[in-house]
């Protein structure tokens, strides 16, 4: 009995030391332990890593698709055999288009295009057959419906866009588009013609469309306007290009009036008559372009005279006259106002409204080396037209040729629509 309680107590004294070494060792846990900071490793110096430059001498790598590099070629386009001072291009619209649009290539203007709503006019046409567009809206073509006309001209406008820039490429200056007031194909598709013109225009670096585009308008004999239709369509487009060109959108509306040259050539036969006008009217716009491109020993009407009195917007007119009595003192300022009041080829203008206006007198070398006091009547001449014309700015030029004869050329241009005349075709 003693023995056993001996026995639990040193096992209770043995139970707390082994307490209190094990409390001794959770103590010895809490106690912070200090941290050894660990000596740095010496970084070893870096190494110079040294980037090569590309040598002078390497060779740029040649491409495989260099061998097949396209051959562009740039559009020649039509070539004139003629020269003046501006390169003209020439769209006719219509028979009467078509008519005169031949007598200038006739001449040597090379670059010019018939269209038509019909194809019996066309083949008449003696120009190549790749200048000339059939607007083909049927068989019946445009019959003076203006309406026809009209649509034919927008349901065309980008392919006939397309044969221009093709036949008239690069390097033209001024546009013309020709027509007959009157009839439907001309009448009814010039305006459409116009814009497509203009477009052209943009596409060849042209500034200002609305001074390299012009219109040159035939107005109907008396005969042709005795039909109420035909005189119907030619006021209204005469009045609607007529606004256009005094509004600067068109430069310069030329006016020929067919009945005027019936009156100068009296006695033509039905054959001659329609050549003998459209070769008037291409020979006498030639003579202008011409002769600014040439230079004078006197005095010279040059390309800026000219592109002046053709960029300045309004109507234009032209007209010749030959001197008779060089000797009297008055004849040749006599022979300007028999030009204003009777040989220009339309009349009805106030030429009081007049922008500017150009007058060239082209003698033989003989009368001009051998007739005294003939500077001083060339120069009066000019006064008086600076006089019939409002002040208008005038250009001169004086010529020499081997003509024995004297001749006064008159161009004038910014005019108003010449309303007495259109008043006859309304009434």
């Amino acid at each position: 009995m003693a023995k056993t309680k001996r026995k639990a107590a040193k096992k209770k004294v043995i139970k707390k030391k082994a307490t209190k070494k094990t409390a001794k060792k959770k103590v010895a846990k809490k106690k912070p332990v200090k941290k050894v900071k660990a000596k740095a490793k010496k970084k070893a110096p870096a190494k110079k890593t040294t980037v090569k430059k590309p040598s002078k001498k390497a060779a740029i790598p040649t491409l495989d698709l260099e061998q097949y590099e396209p051959q562009v070629k740039e559009e020649a386009g039509l070539i004139d055999i003629t020269q003046g001072s501006t390169q003209f291009a020439w769209i006719g619209a219509g028979q009467c288009g078509g008519r005169l649009v031949k007598s200038f290539y006739d001449l040597g203007y090379r670059k010019v295009l018939a269209v038509n709503t019909s194809h019996h006019d066309l083949d008449l046409l003696e120009i190549p057959k790749n200048q000339k567009f059939l607007m083909d809206i049927g068989e019946m073509g445009a019959g003076k419906d203006m309406a026809r006309g009209k649509d034919a001209a927008q349901k065309y406008q980008q392919e006939i866009l397309h044969t221009i820039r093709k036949l008239f490429a690069s390097g033209v200056k001024h546009i013309m588009v020709c027509f007959g007031a009157g009839g439907g194909t001309g009448s009814g598709g010039v305006l459409e013609l116009i814009e497509t013109a203009k477009k052209y225009a943009r596409h060849n670096g042209i500034a200002n469309p609305d001074k390299s585009v012009g219109a040159i308008m035939t107005l109907p004999t008396i005969g042709e306007a005795s039909s109420p239709l035909v005189a119907k369509n030619a006021y209204k487009i005469a009045n609607d290009l007529g606004k256009l060109a005094e509004a600067g959108k068109l430069s310069p509306l030329i006016i020929i009036d067919n009945e005027r040259i019936n009156k100068l050539y009296p006695g033509l036969t039905v054959k001659s008559f329609w050549p003998t006008i459209n070769s008037t009217v291409s020979g006498l716009f030639d003579i202008f372009n011409k002769l600014s491109a040439q230079s004078s020993r006197y005095t010279s009407f040059d390309t800026v005279d000219y592109q002046s009195i053709i960029e300045t917007g309004g109507c234009a007119i032209m007209g010749i006259t030959k001197v008779k009595q060089i000797t009297d003192t008055y004849s040749i300022s006599r022979a300007v106002k028999n030009n204003l009041e009777k040989t220009l080829l339309a009349g009805g203008f106030d030429l009081s409204t007049a922008k500017v206006a150009g007058c060239i007198v082209v003698g033989g070398k003989k009368l001009m080396a051998n007739v005294s006091g003939l500077q001083d009547r060339i120069n009066y001449a000019f006064d008086v037209l600076s006089e019939i014309t409002g002040k208008a700015t005038i250009h001169r030029g004086v010529y020499e040729d081997d003509r024995d004869s004297l001749r006064v050329y008159t161009i004038i241009g910014g005019l108003n629509l010449p309303e007495k005349r259109l008043a006859e075709l309304k009434g």
